[in-house]
């Protein structure tokens, strides 16, 4: 089964492809088959129609959600990263259509999810019994790593320790340079020199008289 690039975007974009979530207590014992029985009628109808499909069980374990999907799509990347496709194909390019199992939860790995190539859809169902077994391998796996991934240890937050914060440099002091004091500019008072004039005391003369 292939598909031009352009018509996938479109049929999920539109979402006319078959989709449905189930919602399903968790399992015990948690394992696939309890799992895969919601999902294989679906997934079996759609690729004998062979249609685009997405179909989802949702459970949680240990307190924590877990997702399981059989999905098809023309790169290993869910249905909701469509954006991205044409970064690996021209729009105009015939792609084949695969299966793909994606197990979701926080507990599987760091990042948060698996992901599995079944195998095209066009041979599906040539070997559809093997290929149910290879389904059911590798959620059981999956299924293991969210149990361990249960028991690890949980990392306490690491608290980000606020950046010091720089202390701020001493303002200088402006420092206002003062004035010299105006020198007082003090007239001299030139003395006047009085003008003493002498007094010309004319002597009298006497003239004796002869006896």
């Amino acid at each position: 089964m292939k598909i031009e690039v352009q018509a996938f975007i479109n049929q999920i974009q539109d979402q006319t492809y078959l989709t449905d979530e189930y919602e399903l207590p968790t399992p015990d014992p948690f394992v696939a088959d309890v799992i895969l029985a919601q999902l294989k009628p679906a997934i079996d109808k759609a690729i004998e129609k062979q249609a685009l499909t997405s179909f989802s069980v949702l459970t949680e374990y240990a307190g924590e959600p877990v997702k399981v999907t059989l999905e098809t799509g023309i790169v290993n990347l869910p249905l909701q990263y469509i954006k991205k496709v044409n970064q690996f194909f021209e729009l105009d390019d015939q792609a084949e259509v695969n299966l793909y199992l994606y197990v979701t939860s926080p507990l599987i790995n760091r990042s948060n999810m698996r992901i599995d190539l079944i195998g095209t859809v066009a041979s599906f169902e040539e070997a559809a019994a093997a290929n149910w077994t290879k389904i059911a391998d590798l959620l059981t796996k999956d299924l293991e790593a969210v149990v361990i991934g249960s028991q690890a240890p949980k990392e306490e937050p690491v608290e980000k320790k606020a950046p010091a914060k720089k202390k701020a440099a001493p303002k200088k002091k402006a420092t206002t340079k003062k004035k010299a004091p105006a020198k007082k500019t003090t007239a001299k008072k030139t003395a006047t020199q009085k003008t003493t004039t002498k007094k010309t005391t004319t002597k009298k003369k006497t003239t004796k008289k002869a006896d």
